[in-house]
C-alpha cells in the first residue's frame, strides 16, 4: 500500500452551501506522481502539472488533490468527509498499483463554463426544464445540479447538431451524459 493514512486535519463551514462543510486532510506522503495517472483515468479531472494538483468532482463536490493535501467542499458531515477520505485513498493506492498499465496525461482540461453550454442550448427560454431562462438552466447543468435531459427543447426540433456537440463536451469533460449517448 503507497499511501497508508489521510488524516482530517479542518473543518469548516462550506461558503459553497451554509448546510455543509469543507474540510482539509493531510496526506502521509506525497502523491505527485500519480496525479498524471489520476488525470489518465478520470474523466472531467482538472490537472495542473506546475502546480502539483488535481480537481475532480464527485457527487457534486470538488475536490483538490495537492501533493500532501486534500481539500474538499460541500460534505454533508465529518463522517461523510472521512468516507470521501477513505474513497481517495483507495483511489490513490489504486492507481499507484496500476501505474504500470496506464499512460500517464500531463492534459490540463478546464472546467465547462455555463456559457459555453448556453451557447449550444436552444435558448428558447421556454421554462420546460423548471428555470426562467436557458442561462440559468446553463449554469445549474454547468455545476452538474441538473442534468441535459431536462432540456426537452435540446431533444427535439432541428437540435441535432448543437445536441450532438453539448454531449461530446459534456462527456469528454467528465459530466454525466445518458447511456444512450456514450459511445
Amino acid at each position: 500500500m503507497h499511501i497508508k493514512k489521510i488524516t482530517l486535519e479542518q473543518i469548516l463551514p462550506c461558503l459553497a452551501d451554509t448546510s455543509k462543510i469543507r474540510f482539509v486532510a493531510a496526506i502521509d506522503r506525497d502523491v505527485s506522481e500519480i496525479l498524471p495517472y489520476l488525470n489518465a483515468v478520470l474523466k472531467g479531472a482538472i490537472y495542473n502539472h506546475g502546480a502539483r494538483s488535481l480537481t475532480i468532482k464527485k457527487g457534486g463536490r470538488l475536490i483538490t488533490i495537492h501533493p500532501r493535501q486534500i481539500a474538499a467542499g460541500k460534505a454533508i458531515d465529518e463522517k461523510d468527509a472521512q468516507e470521501i477520505i477513505e474513497w481517495l485513498k483507495g483511489l490513490l493506492n489504486d492507481c499507484w498499483e496500476k501505474r504500470g498499465t496506464i499512460v500517464p496525461s500531463f492534459e490540463r482540461r478546464e472546467r465547462l463554463v455555463a456559457l459555453d453550454i448556453y451557447k449550444l442550448l436552444p435558448g428558447t427560454n421556454c421554462k420546460k426544464c423548471g428555470e426562467l431562462t436557458c442561462l440559468a438552466f446553463a449554469v445549474k447543468l454547468a455545476d452538474e445540479r441538473a442534468g441535459v435531459m431536462e432540456c426537452s427543447g435540446l431533444f427535439s426540433g432541428d437540435w441535432g447538431e448543437k445536441r450532438g456537440i453539448l454531449i461530446r463536451l459534456l462527456r469528454d469533460s467528465g459530466y454525466s451524459v445518458p447511456p444512450a449517448f456514450t459511445d
